[in-house]
């Protein structure tokens, strides 16, 4: 089973007032459908336009898609509040994925939400359709969709019935799909409709998202995958048994560079740190190995990584700053590499410019998922030109623009010199006298 993004429109989030659009595919989806071609996407644009808020929006989307106790947390609701956008104070995250789980299917799912009167974040709408196939013919019919704290609309009404005094005033605080995870004690004849397929279909998308902004590793989901492995194939049956078996194969291993490891986990954690010792050699030969200090706690490892060297040992802290960046960056690019889509910020971050072209050429040549990244550096753009709908640019006032070809202009070239749309590079150095130093000479 594979996902793919099509396209996402989000607004009120951070200084995105107006909604905008990435796109990712604008062809139709049909049998020859091959995303190949189409699995790369690097978004630039000049300081406060707006990238970093992109992937925060698909971080949110996804957080309220795997974790039930997201919106209910006081710490994430303050910082909810400081996310929105201060003049609209309500917003809109839309995203049209592909699944090829039995046929070709589209769907698309809408969240919008607001900010209270509280002062606390709200979800306001959840919408989930789906269609076979992108032909013009084929609409969208409704999975869900509630309003208000309410469910409003169902595919199946055996399930409205059920779940819409399960979840009365509860859907403003919670995705309906953590929702129905959660219930799975439903009579066996609602667990086998074409609503229940669809939300379980939704969340193995979300929890194949990943998201990198330079933070620490959020855990919320862990629950989440360990209810959904223990499915067995009696809980969907027909292509939702062979759904089950895709979660499962979902379920990534702990991350390298994680703090608190469960026993049960441990054998894969130490697999993923020998990778990552072998990943990071690329760039510094002189690395040995990476040992994992552990004590025992209970049920779990408190583990620490510990970077050896010929005449030295370091703690992974005291690295270098461009070789912790690139640790940091291990997973997400694992994950990007066998089938996940993954969204990181400023790729280009404490990163030198030839190991960044050559990152981005073996995803292109040999990853299997999606990747999607903001930057500066314009190097990438080199290895992207050929790829369709590979580069975007986001301008200062929230207007988006995808690079394709122009006369004898490079992608690069146009950008720097203010032939993007929208984009102009209008500053000179003058600009900076009597600023810098502290007055005019």
């Amino acid at each position: 089973m594979r996902f793919y993004i099509l396209r996402l429109k989000l607004c009120g989030i951070k200084n995105i007032e107006e909604p905008i659009t990435i796109e990712f595919y604008k062809k139709t989806i049909n049998n020859d459908f091959n995303p190949e071609k189409y699995r790369i996407k690097a978004i630039y644009g000049e300081n406060g336009s707006g990238k970093t808020a992109i992937i925060t929006a698909v971080k949110l989307m996804r957080s309220i898609l795997t974790d039930g106790n997201y919106l209910l947390d006081n710490d994430t609701q303050r910082s909810l509040v400081e996310l929105v956008n201060k003049k609209t104070r309500n917003g809109n995250i839309e995203c049209e994925f592909y699944t090829d789980l039995d046929v070709k299917r589209i769907m698309h799912y809408s969240l919008s939400f607001e900010i209270g009167a509280d002062e606390r974040f709200y979800i306001t709408e959840e919408l989930l359709e789906e269609k076979n196939g992108n032909r013009s013919s084929n609409k969208y019919q409704n999975v869900i969709r509630t309003m208000k704290g309410t469910l409003v609309d169902c595919l199946d009404t055996n399930v409205k019935e059920y779940f819409k005094d399960k979840t009365m005033n509860l859907l403003d605080k919670q995705s309906l799909s953590t929702i129905v995870i959660r219930q799975f004690d439903m009579p066996m004849e609602l667990r086998t409709t074409s609503t229940i397929l669809y939300l379980f279909i939704l969340t193995i998308f979300a929890l194949t998202i990943d998201v990198f902004l330079d933070e620490a590793d959020n855990h919320a989901d862990y629950a989440l995958r360990e209810r959904i492995s223990e499915l067995d194939e009696k809980t969907i049956e027909s292509k939702g048994a062979e759904l089950v078996q895709q979660i499962n194969k979902k379920i990534i291993n702990p991350k390298a560079d994680t703090k608190k490891i469960p026993k049960s986990n441990y054998a894969s954690y130490e697999e993923q740190t020998r990778r990552l010792c072998d990943f990071v050699k690329i760039f510094k030969p002189e690395l040995k190995e990476i040992e994992i200090e552990k004590r025992d706690l209970d049920t779990y490892y408190q583990c620490n990584l510990k970077m050896v060297y010929e005449n030295y040992t370091l703690d992974r802290e005291f690295e270098s700053r461009g070789i912790k960046k690139l640790m940091d960056l291990f997973d997400t690019l694992d994950a990007a590499s066998s089938g996940a889509v993954v969204f990181i910020d400023e790729l280009d971050s404490n990163v030198n410019d030839v190991y960044l072209d050559k990152l981005i050429e073996y995803f292109a040549c040999y990853g299997k998922g999606q990747l999607c990244f903001t930057a500066h550096n314009l190097s990438p753009m080199t290895v992207l030109k050929s790829n369709r709908n590979a580069i975007s640019f986001i301008s200062s006032i929230n207007t988006v623009h995808t690079w394709t070809s122009n006369g004898n202009y490079t992608p690069e070239n146009a950008y720097r010199n203010g032939f993007i749309e929208d984009s102009p590079f209008n500053v000179d150095a003058t600009d900076f006298l009597g600023i810098l130093g502290g007055q005019n000479a």
